[in-house]
């Protein structure tokens, strides 16, 4: 009987391993499993690629998790989320938490507010659907919030206007404030627990990867393949080629790779694509984000587990510390970072060090240069997928093909989409149930 194969060892094709009621192979290209969730350790300080904090919902995968793959080995922790901005700290999320912004800065937020929520000025936008992000943020927050943090911060993180993007991605990630919590927030009753993401689990020891070897040693049923990948796939006669030469026939298809990335194998196979969806991959755009990880002497001088930069001045969007969420992942007396920059393959890593070093120093986070032990940065590609006009038509062409062609989708790479960590356990869920019958 032939194997179900899995395109990606991360958490997506983990998930459909762990899920399966049949034989599968798991296709790897780097030296382990994990994906995004690869945890490293410089000089004794533990780095996720940017923050990985785990949210769970379902209770079937909170069973897993603290039961079958790290029982009792899951720290919760309260979220300290903070906002540089005018030169002052306040907390995250900004809509409702302005409280020691610069009094004119606090009154063209509320104001703002008033008049799109409530006022004639707002009627247009509230009688329909908000048509991009842009307009999303000026019919829940209005023009203050817009114009001191949701625009400025969103073009960086996203490399493009909010007005390029729809809203189609926003659903919990984007918490849409109501009147009572805007006038806390002004007044400095504002809550810092508003969000998806206001607790989170992380593991004990080992970094997020801990999650990713832990559901590989519980895995059965299937075989691993590390430093391999697939060079062409054939979906008519239902066979992988590898890397190594070797031809894999298939009983199912689930990839966790990249969405253009599988249509590009796909096009190499001798079945072939059609030019409409080889078209439409080039049409899907994502960012890149290259993260510097940092280690400074001295404990973490700022409470916050990471901060949001709006303001030009700064090249970094957000600046995380892994210290200051879990102290066991760092040294005594060290504190640690990741400073985060979207680009479009414009940034060197040089260049990216440069910079998370002048950011720290001017966002408060460390004293000094000279504090710095190391600066290190790696890149993290298809970070963020565009949600533009191309998206939706893109997507769902290639969609259909894949329908047609018998090959399941899992992930925030094979999804092509902006998701969490459980989010991808689920799609590979969802793939396992299906391939299963």
């Amino acid at each position: 009987m032939e194997p179900i194969v899995i395109l990606g060892a991360g958490l997506a094709g983990l998930s459909t391993a762990h899920f399966l009621n049949k034989p599968w192979r798991l296709i790897e290209k780097s030296d382990r499993v994990g994906g995004l969730i690869k945890t490293e350790v410089i000089q004794g300080c533990y780095f996720d690629p940017t923050g990985h904090w785990l949210h769970l919902r379902d209770p079937e995968i909170q069973a897993l998790v603290n039961t079958l793959w790290l029982p009792e080995q899951m720290v919760r922790i309260q979220r300290k989320a903070g906002i540089f901005t005018r030169g002052v700290f306040t907390r995250f999320p900004y809509q409702v938490n302005t409280h020691g912004l610069p009094p004119e800065v606090v009154a063209e937020n509320l104001t703002g507010y008033v008049e799109a929520v409530y006022g004639e000025k707002g009627r247009e936008l509230r009688e329909r659907e908000p048509r991009n992000f842009e307009e999303f943020i000026l019919r829940y927050m209005g023009e203050g919030f817009a114009k001191n943090f949701m625009v400025p911060y969103n073009q960086k993180l996203w490399t493009v206007h909010p007005r390029e993007l729809s809203a189609a991605w926003v659903g919990r990630f984007v918490p849409r404030p109501n009147l009572k919590e805007v006038v806390d927030g002004a007044l400095g009753a504002g809550s810092d627990a508003v969000g998806y993401n206001a607790s989170f689990l992380y593991p004990r020891e080992g970094g997020i990867e801990s999650l990713a070897r832990a559901m590989l040693s519980h895995l059965k049923g299937g075989q691993l393949s590390t430093h391999t990948e697939p060079t062409a796939i054939d979906w008519k006669a239902r066979k992988v080629t590898l890397s190594d030469g070797s031809v894999q026939p298939y009983a199912g298809l689930v990839s966790s790779i990249s969405l253009p990335g599988l249509v590009k194998l796909l096009a190499k196979g001798e079945a072939g694509v059609p030019d409409t969806v080889q078209d439409a991959a080039k049409q899907l755009r994502a960012t890149t984000v290259t993260y510097v990880a940092v280690g400074a002497k001295g404990a973490n001088r700022q409470p916050w587990h990471w901060i949001y930069l709006p303001e030009p001045e700064f090249h970094t969007y957000r600046i995380g510390s892994p210290s200051a969420v879990y102290a066991p992942l760092a040294p005594p007396d060290t504190s640690t970072f990741y400073v985060e920059y979207s680009h479009h393959g414009e940034l060197s890593l040089a260049s990216a060090e440069k910079y998370a070093v002048e950011d720290l120093v001017r966002s408060q986070m460390i004293h000094a240069a000279d504090d710095v032990l190391f600066a290190q940065a790696r890149e993290i590609p298809h970070a963020y997928v565009l949600y533009d006009d191309a998206y939706g038509p893109a997507k769902s062409e290639i969609l259909r093909f894949l329908e047609h062609a018998g090959i399941q989708i899992a992930g925030r790479y094979g999804q092509w989409e902006y998701s969490s960590m459980e989010d991808a356990i689920l799609a590979g869920r969802a793939c396992a149930r299906i391939l299963n019958g």
